[in-house]
């Protein structure tokens, strides 16, 4: 034999096990492809996929799923004031009931906010919209909050309703205090994701109150609210809300939109 040696027979057998692995990953990708082409049979099968594409180790996955929903006549604001929101929910219920890894829980959720600042309509990469109707909100995720999707989901059908909302994420008490003295807000909403958290936020209440001369309205929405006098009275805000709307209406807030489905507040 001449320098070039011949393959021994376990290396052969090794590449013969790595081909044939590869054609047995590829058959079940065109499987996979071929079994999702199909639309699913109600809203929850579409949350159910979207929720999977969102956790992909592929980039695209959850886009792809988006392209397919759309061509079954699911149109863009459908997709960002149910299926999103549905799908985050989905995201954190599969974290508390540990079927969901930390970094699948995470990535997901990155996802779905890279999705909310996309937005088109003239909402994408922005966090503040002016609107005519005078009404503005301070939409707060303090730093000691790990969950921003909400608030962002929030802000967007409060501007539907004809609110000019700032947003200020992950902002320390001494932040939000500079905005609110140097704007004059109709209302500081507050985004509460778990109950674990709604202590920190009366500690933050508490010191705004008692630095600042003037402080408006101050709302608690989100996960954490699932009853609303009681959330009200242990964080000492305004009001404890569950939804966009009921934010507009018990501040009085002047509206220009007609009642919205399905809202969520922070």
């Amino acid at each position: 034999m001449g320098t070039n040696a011949a393959v021994s027979g376990s290396e052969l057998h090794a590449r013969q096990n790595q081909a044939i692995r590869f054609l047995v990953e590829s058959a079940l990708r065109r499987v996979t492809a071929g079994r999702q082409t199909g639309a699913p049979p109600d809203r929850s099968g579409w949350v159910l996929r979207l929720t999977e594409s969102l956790m992909s180790e592929a980039e695209t996955s959850h886009r792809a799923v988006l392209a397919s929903m759309m061509s079954h006549g699911i149109g863009t604001p459908e997709l960002h004031d149910y299926y999103i929101p549905a799908a985050a929910r989905h995201l954190g219920e599969l974290w508390v009931r540990d079927l969901a890894s930390f970094v699948d829980v995470t990535v997901g959720a990155g996802r779905l906010q890279a999705l909310y600042r996309e937005r088109p309509n003239g909402v994408a990469g922005r966090f503040d919209r002016c609107v005519p109707m005078g009404e503005t909100m301070l939409m707060i995720v303090p730093g000691f909050e790990d969950h921003s999707l909400g608030a962002f989901v929030a802000a967007e059908q409060l501007r539907r309703h004809g609110v000019w909302v700032h947003m200020g994420l992950g902002l320390t008490s001494d932040e939000i205090a500079e905005l609110l003295r140097e704007q004059r807000f109709s209302v500081l909403g507050l985004s509460a994701a778990t109950p674990a958290t709604l202590e920190k936020t009366a500690e933050l209440v508490d010191e705004l109150r008692s630095r600042l001369d003037h402080v408006p309205p101050i709302v608690v929405g989100g996960r954490a609210v699932t009853d609303t006098m009681t959330v009200a009275d242990r964080t000492g805000a305004d009001y404890a809300v569950r939804t966009a709307r009921e934010a507009v209406e018990r501040c009085g807030l002047k509206t220009i939109a007609a009642p919205l489905a399905a809202e969520t507040m922070g």
